[in-house]
């Protein structure tokens, strides 16, 4: 049997344990803080990472708590659309109901232990998979002259409201800031990013909310009420990101998802590329075939990230907006 340690219980880590052979590994989860499981707004899922949670039986238990993406538009902060959007074949599912779902799938012989890792060379395992997250310890194991996560000058606001409109559903760029909304359940997820001087963390949600309301003065109708009715528990964050990496694996330490390329939320891919990450890790341990996994996985995550962050600076130039 293989000893797997996998440090974090979260969307990466949780889809790894549920998609390891449990006939040929012994796996242990560590996670800080497991409360954490009932935080969180929208994820948007697109059709890989559909097909992984498929592939684990997450998806039948997530299904009812999906809601399909639909066609939008790219608008300037005024309204005017400066982008039509297709149908994709996403969808966008609260992130309780998504680690809910992959606890639900995990083998009864997979151990989570609530306790925090901060040196994994400890870990009394064959192989240590880093699916930490942002603040990964793991990743300066795999890649030690890189592995300090990096501060965008960005905010973020992430929320739930009443339902919207489809036709007012998309995202709006401009000078300063993005806002976002789009239909979830019975309600309409939504986010808004600007470059913001708060600090240090946790951020005062209300205080954000105010300087958001500053950035968005004047844009259209739908971002006022929606920040003008943001409840006291929405999400206030700093934007962090990975250094870029050269290589997701060294000796017995593996790094996923955001340990391995946290990005930007401008493509919607933070968790979907964690659950193929982790999905396709999977077999390639059951295979041998790590090094093809990594071949594979990181310049295709690493593009993403790159990608990522110049949509993010691009939608906070204003250029956009200023094109007829």
């Amino acid at each position: 049997m293989t000893r797997i340690a996998v440090v974090g219980g979260g969307i990466a880590g949780l889809s790894l344990a549920a998609a390891l052979d449990p006939d040929a590994t012994e796996t242990t989860v560590y996670e800080s803080q497991p409360e954490r499981s009932a935080l969180g707004a929208g994820l948007v899922i697109w059709p890989a990472a559909l097909r992984a949670l498929t592939r684990i039986g997450a998806w039948d238990l997530l299904r009812a708590d999906a809601t399909p993406v639909p066609p939008a538009a790219i608008r300037a902060l005024s309204g005017r659309i400066l982008l039509r959007t297709r149908e994709t074949g996403m969808v966008i599912v609260p992130r309780p109901a998504l680690l809910a779902a992959l606890h639900a799938v995990l083998p009864d012989s997979v151990q989570v232990v609530a306790r925090e890792v901060t040196d994994a060379r400890a870990l009394d395992a064959d192989i240590v998979v880093g699916a930490d997250g942002v603040r990964s310890v793991v990743r300066g194991l795999v890649a030690p002259r890189v592995a300090e996560r990096r501060a965008t000058p960005y905010a973020a606001l992430r929320g739930t409201r009443s339902t919207v409109p489809v036709e007012v559903a998309g995202e709006y760029w401009g000078r300063g800031g993005l806002f976002g909304i789009v239909p979830m359940g019975a309600g309409a997820y939504w986010f808004t990013t600007h470059r913001s001087g708060l600090g240090p963390e946790p951020l005062d949600a209300g205080a954000l909310i105010g300087e958001a309301q500053a950035v968005f003065a004047g844009a259209a109708p739908v971002i006022a009420e929606t920040l003008a009715a943001a409840a006291p528990d929405t999400l206030a964050t700093r934007l962090w990101i990975a250094p870029p990496l050269p290589r997701y694996r060294r000796g017995r330490y593996v790094v996923i998802g955001d340990a391995a390329h946290a990005m930007t939320p401008n493509l919607g891919r933070g968790a979907c590329d964690a659950i193929v990450d982790a999905v396709t890790l999977a077999g390639a341990l059951r295979t041998g075939h790590v090094a093809a996994w990594e071949a594979r996985r990181l310049p295709v995550t690493q593009a993403a990230r790159a990608l990522s962050g110049g949509i993010m600076r691009m939608a906070l130039s204003g250029i956009p907006s200023r094109r007829r």
